[in-house]
């Protein structure tokens, strides 16, 4: 094992990057969203080698979005998949969430997989029983974005999360949690999380290891195993946006393993130069 120094993103950074290549390198969104959603389906892969059925929950904007090109992705392999919409669907934000959601129902229609849409709680909870049977949950409900107390119907889906992997868990069965970016809803700038929140088994987040789970051992915890994934944003977007001083994100999933922060003293003279440089990586 061979640690490096990593700068770590703060979710403003990382918005920045996101913007930065694809409004000024002209890098489709649409194509950063089907990388991340294809890291997810690989992982999901790899953590359930059986075909049993893997229930993905989904939030109305980008980060549902990623979880919407999983569950694509993972019926077209083959894989039983159940997706919820956490939200009313006429409140997808942006085209691609948007394609990708109708892409969806024509696959439902077809008989490929099924998908549930639950923008109450009351709605949400007629799939506990279904749910109750899952091994693999897809937690793709929030992203960066959110900020506050969880509102409904997002705080019970939380719930019912954890309710099942902690249910499955206490009968001998396997269940396990993955989380796309960041578990719902854990803040990726300084690591405070809300109540309730996602207690994962893996996250896997995109580009650059986040900010947040360096400097909070809680949210480490929560995170599980902390995978990041390639998905196209070229060296170019860094500059001026991310510190030079670390290696070029690789071009395959890496896991991170968490250090104690190191405070960097020579760093104080950047923008939010307190964050400490704490993750080491495992090849």
């Amino acid at each position: 094992m061979t640690r490096q120094d990593w700068p770590l993103v703060t979710s403003a950074r990382m918005r920045a990057l996101d913007q930065h290549t694809i409004e000024t390198l002209g890098v489709p969104g649409e194509l950063l969203m089907e990388s991340a959603g294809r890291a997810i389906a690989e992982a999901a892969l790899a953590l359930r080698e059986t075909d049993a059925p893997i229930h993905v929950l989904c939030g109305a904007g980008n980060n549902g979005g990623d979880g919407l090109v999983a569950a694509r992705r993972l019926a077209t392999a083959g894989r039983s998949v159940l997706m919820a919409l956490v939200a009313d669907a006429s409140r997808q934000t942006g085209a691609a969430t948007a394609h990708n959601w109708n892409v969806l129902q024509a696959m439902a229609a077809a008989g490929s997989l099924e998908l549930f849409v639950a923008p109450t709680p009351e709605l949400l909870l007629r799939l506990r029983e279904r749910i109750a049977e899952a091994t693999l949950l897809v937690d793709a409900l929030l992203g960066s974005g959110a900020s506050g107390p969880l509102r409904e119907p997002i705080a019970t889906a939380v719930d019912l999360v954890n309710a099942t992997r902690t249910h499955a868990r206490a009968a001998g069965r396997p269940c396990s949690v993955l989380a796309v970016d960041a578990p719902t809803r854990i803040d990726m700038t300084g690591g405070s999380h809300s109540t309730p929140v996602i207690e994962s088994d893996v996250t896997v987040t995109f580009h650059r290891a986040k900010a947040g789970f360096a400097l909070d051992r809680e949210a480490r915890r929560l995170a599980g195993r902390y995978l990041v994934a390639p998905i196209g944003i070229p060296l170019e977007a860094e500059e001026g946006i991310v510190p030079d001083d670390g290696e070029w994100p690789p071009s395959r999933i890496t896991e991170v393993s968490w250090q104690e922060p190191v405070e960097r003293a020579e760093a104080a003279h950047r923008a939010g130069g307190g964050i400490p440089a704490g993750p080491g990586r495992t090849d």
